[in-house]
């Protein structure tokens, strides 16, 4: 995978560019992925229609994308001409100086609204800020500085505060609780589904009973709590199948799943094609 592409995690702290194109998307067309690193992108011409933490959304010019750890994506569709500048960070970088206390309140928004269109005046201002930034990435000397780094991941979750106060997503994302009982819900599930796949466990952490829990969850996403952990766990394997070389038995024990038959069965049940009948398509 080309270092360019900011898809999984990246292999340094930072980078930039002006160069991601519907030619390098198309690549990652029908497969799902996990991202690992931080990223921010504003489309500036063409389309993409994907699925972002289980949410469909079409992209279009103007659109400022945001994605955080552990955030699922899997493009479904991609116009030849697509363009995108963006900035990435990796995961081990925002970690290791303690930014994650900086998106700690935008999580829930971004979980639910990654994508969220600008005013033309406002693409251009991120523009603005874009094009200097890749310039100076391209300089040693920015990537050496970690405290550059860090001030311009915070400039941007800054930013993004401010779009989505500006778009209404700030206070419309907070007024119920059971829309916050979802998004913790989602929350806890993308942290513990490689272990807990009993619905029980989720209720149990969220101090409910199993029958709110379950009733909540179906009234809000009109999918049942279980299969938005299927849904999870999905995701997983065909961005495991699609994306390394790993032996499916190890696939299968990085997910919980001892016994091989049953993951083939599982996965086969739920997609219609055994695990290495999907790597080869």
């Amino acid at each position: 995978m080309e270092e360019n592409i900011p898809i999984f995690d990246i292999p340094m702290d930072f980078i930039a560019g002006d160069n991601m194109t519907g030619d390098m998307l198309k690549r990652y067309v029908h497969f799902s992925s996990r991202m690992k690193s931080v990223i921010f992108a504003l489309c500036v011409k063409g389309t993409v229609h994907a699925i972002f933490n289980m949410s469909e959304c079409t992209i279009k010019p103007y659109d400022f994308v945001t994605l955080m750890p552990d955030s699922f994506v899997q493009i479904k569709e991609v116009s030849p001409d697509a363009h995108f500048y963006y900035a990435c960070f990796s995961q081990e970088f925002v970690d290791n100086n303690n930014l994650i206390l900086t998106t700690i309140r935008l999580l829930p928004m971004l979980a639910e609204n990654p994508v969220i269109s600008l005013s033309e005046d406002m693409a251009q201002l991120y523009l603005d800020i874009f094009k200097p930034l890749i310039h100076a990435y391209s300089l040693p000397c920015t990537l050496e500085n970690k405290d550059i780094i860090k001030s311009v991941f915070t400039i941007f979750m800054q930013g993004t505060a401010e779009l989505y106060k500006n778009n209404g997503k700030w206070k419309t994302s907070l007024h119920t609780r059971s829309k916050e009982m979802c998004r913790e819900f989602i929350k806890l599930a993308m942290s513990h589904y490689r272990t807990q796949r009993n619905v029980a466990f989720y209720a149990e952490q969220l101090g409910v009973t199993i029958s709110h829990f379950c009733s909540t969850i179906k009234k809000e996403t009109g999918k049942t709590a279980l299969e938005i952990i299927t849904t999870i766990v999905l995701m997983d394997i065909k961005a495991q199948l699609k994306s390394t070389e790993l032996p499916l038995k190890e696939i299968a024990f990085s997910l919980g799943f001892n016994n091989m038959s049953f993951f083939n069965r599982y996965f086969k049940r739920h997609t219609g094609m055994t695990p290495q009948e999907y790597r080869n398509s």
